[in-house]
This record gives C-alpha cells, structure tokens and sequence, in this order.
C-alpha cells in the first residue's frame, strides 16, 4: 500500500508540472515570434501572451522568469517594429515580476528609452509603468482596516523599495541631463518635440507625480521639527473641516493638488473643496489654513520641499 501511494505521488508530481513546461515553452514561442515575426503575427502573440495570463495567472507567474533568456537578445532584433513589439509583448511580464526582479527590469527599460526610434521608446514607457506601480505598492502597501499595522515583511518591503525608487529618478534624471539640450525652449514635457529627452521626462513625471512618491521623499530627508509640527496642526484641520462639509474630498486630495500645482488658480481648486455657502468669516479661516497648507506642504516643482523650507534655506 505504502509502494502505491508513492508510486501514485510520483505520478502527480509529473502531470501537475507537465503543464507549466508546456506554458514556458509556448511563452518562448511567442516571444520569438515578436522578435522576428511578421506585424499581423506579432499581433497575434501579444494576445495570446495577454490571454495566457488572463486564463492562468498562477501558471503564468511560475513560467514569467523564462523572459529573462530573452532580455539579453534584444540588440540582435534586426527590424525596428519587432523591437516595438517585443517591448510592448514585456508588459504582462513586467506585471508579474517588477517586485522581485526591479532591477533587473529598469535596467532594461532605461536602456531601451534611449533608443532613437520614437514608437519604441513610446512602448517600453508604457510597459514600465507596472515598475511605477511596482514602487507604488510597495512604498505604501493596502492595509485593511486601516491604520493596521505593517509586517516586518512589508516594512522590509517598503525600505527596499523607497531605495530602489529614489535610485531610478536619479538615474532618469542624469539621463535627462545627458540628452538635455539648451535650445529646448519651452515649459511644458507636451510642448517637446519627440525626442530621446521627451521621453525621459515623461518617464521622470510619471515616476514623482504620485503619493507614493511623496511619502518616499518625506521618508528620505529630514524635515525640520518645526516645519513637521506645523504640517501635522495644518492636517489635523483640514481633515476636521473635510468632515464638517461632509463631501467626497480628502487630505490626500489637497496634498496632491499642492505637490502637482501647475496652475495659477489650484489653490482655489482647494478653497472651493470647503465651498459650503459659509459666510465670509468662515470663508476666511478656509482661506487662512489652505493657505498655510501651500506654504508648509511639498511641491514637486520645489523638488519634494515646502515654500516655508525653500525660505529657511533648507
């Protein structure tokens, strides 16, 4: 009886991992056929790779490190439109391995951005989202209910990713750097011509523009006392006078519309969160907090600092 029942394990073992080296062979397939298969057959692949995912994640996440034979063979794809598809075909796998292989991955993905080919570079942007939100995860993980602590698992988590993420907007940034031009006369990321630069700084927006990354950059400096004691008073009414107009907005809402500010009229934005027909006394004290709230929150554009620390010459 006890042969049996190992003979019997052993059968299970073969069938139950049979499939998985059939999914991994099958994903080798497609990726091959993005790297050297014609458009309506790359076409093609990246559907089923998006199906395969789709129909078995767990399976699909067990084969995923099989990509990495691939990465190394990219410079050896001869037509540019394979090189496209073989970066946008990434995207499902860099879903499934942005957590453990980061930087493996963002490697890759600030190699190919500076390719010349501007639909490329388009491509392996949009793949390297799922390494923003990779970060963003990871920095500020869910937690039910709220306020309930952290394991040591995720705060380890937390302090490899806050490192790995201030690491990759500084390497994007001396790439910005590099491929600057001084004749780039304008404002805004959008007004850019399409360029190697353009790409970086969309990758660089897309990388500080979210909380996550604000909490990264609290988390990595040190902020006055003062300052941090006044930014605490400062929530503290907020969040009280959110509860008292009793509408859909929070704190991070407001702290989101002050780090992001792009224009002239986004404090009013705030003010009129509170916009309850109150009187003019009551409109003042609105005034008076979100005041102090711009003045003593982080702007991107002040590079993670407050105009009250830009004053104190922090």
């Amino acid at each position: 009886m006890a042969l049996a029942e190992k003979t019997n394990h052993k059968k299970f073992m073969k069938i139950s991992d049979k499939p998985r080296r059939e999914l991994e062979n099958e994903l080798r397939r497609l990726l091959s056929v993005l790297m050297t298969g014609t458009r309506e057959e790359f076409k093609k692949a990246k559907k089923e790779i998006e199906s395969f995912w789709r129909r078995e994640t767990e399976a699909f996440k067990l084969s995923a490190p099989m990509v990495f034979e691939f990465l190394p063979k990219f410079d050896q794809i001869e037509n540019v439109a394979n090189k496209e598809a073989f970066a946008s075909g990434l995207s499902f796998f860099f879903l499934t391995l942005s957590d453990d292989h980061f930087e493996t991955l963002k490697n890759f993905t600030l190699k190919v951005i500076q390719h010349p080919n501007g639909h490329l570079r388009e491509a392996i942007r949009n793949t390297a989202d799922w390494l923003c939100g990779s970060l963003a995860n990871r920095v500020d993980p869910f937690v039910y209910p709220k306020g309930k602590e952290l394991t040591n698992e995720q705060k380890d988590e937390q302090i490899k990713a806050c490192e790995q993420y201030v690491n990759f907007v500084k390497e994007t940034e001396t790439l910005i750097d590099k491929y600057d031009t001084e004749d780039e006369d304008v404002e805004y990321v959008d007004e850019m011509k399409p360029s190697i630069n353009k790409s970086l700084q969309q990758l660089w927006n897309r990388l500080t523009e979210s909380r996550a990354y604000q909490m990264v950059l609290e988390s990595t400096r040190l902020i006055p006392y003062e300052i941090f004691m006044k930014r605490k008073e400062i929530e503290q009414e907020l969040v009280e006078m959110l509860k008292e107009t009793k509408g859909d907005f929070e704190l991070g809402d407001i702290k989101d519309i002050i780090y992001n500010e792009d224009e002239s009229d986004d404090m009013m934005k705030i003010v009129a969160m509170f916009d309850t027909g109150q009187g003019a006394v009551e409109l003042q004290n609105v005034l008076d907090v979100v005041s102090d709230a711009w003045n003593y929150f982080p702007h991107k554009v002040l590079g993670g600092l407050c105009p009250q620390e830009k004053v104190l010459g922090h």
